[in-house]
């Protein structure tokens, strides 16, 4: 499921690169060659993981709009659609 296609214009979706080895260009190369369509950051210095308690990747994090994490994987559920749904209420 593309959840960016599917929630994209309620849910603003963003990916975190947290390549030790990687450049920035290598970054864009893998979001370009993939056809990523929503917005991807370099997290260089690894400050946002950190702020967020990533221990792993993937890390899968659904924060509300009051800025509660909801949910918090390194697996997506199959029913991560309805998870969606029920924060959009």
């Amino acid at each position: 499921m593309n959840l960016n296609k599917k929630f994209g214009d309620k849910i603003k979706f963003i990916g975190i690169n947290v390549a030790v080895n990687e450049k920035i260009e290598g970054v864009k190369d893998y979001v370009k060659s993939n056809s990523i369509s929503f917005q991807n950051i370099f997290d260089k210095d690894k400050k946002i993981i950190k702020a967020f308690g990533v221990m792993g990747t993937p890390t899968h994090i659904i924060i509300d709009r009051k800025g509660v994490i909801r949910y918090r994987d390194a697996e997506l559920p199959e029913d991560l659609g309805k998870h969606i749904k029920e924060l959009l209420k």
